[in-house]
């Protein structure tokens, strides 16, 4: 379930800074922020990514986990108990 999650996390994050996704696992370790995505993006890339896992309830992730695309994806994985 975890590949799923970060699937899922990575193409949100692709779709929001139009961008393959390819590219940012390449890149994820770079910051969000240095990545092109603000607070509104950041939002947008949540829904999306709940919308897509179908989740009942909104992500509530820590600041830690909004870092970069692998922080993100390990974040939401551990959230929806994906780990």
């Amino acid at each position: 379930m975890a590949d799923r999650i970060a699937e899922t996390v990575y193409a949100a994050l692709a779709r929001q800074l139009k961008v393959p996704a390819e590219r940012l696992q390449a890149q994820s370790g770079e910051s969000l922020d240095r990545l092109g995505l603000d607070s509104h993006g950041l939002m947008r890339v949540l829904l999306d990514i709940e919308r897509e896992l179908k989740l009942a309830t909104s992500l509530e992730l820590p600041d830690d986990a909004l870092e970069n695309p692998a922080t993100l994806a390990a974040g939401v994985a551990q959230a929806v108990g994906g780990t």
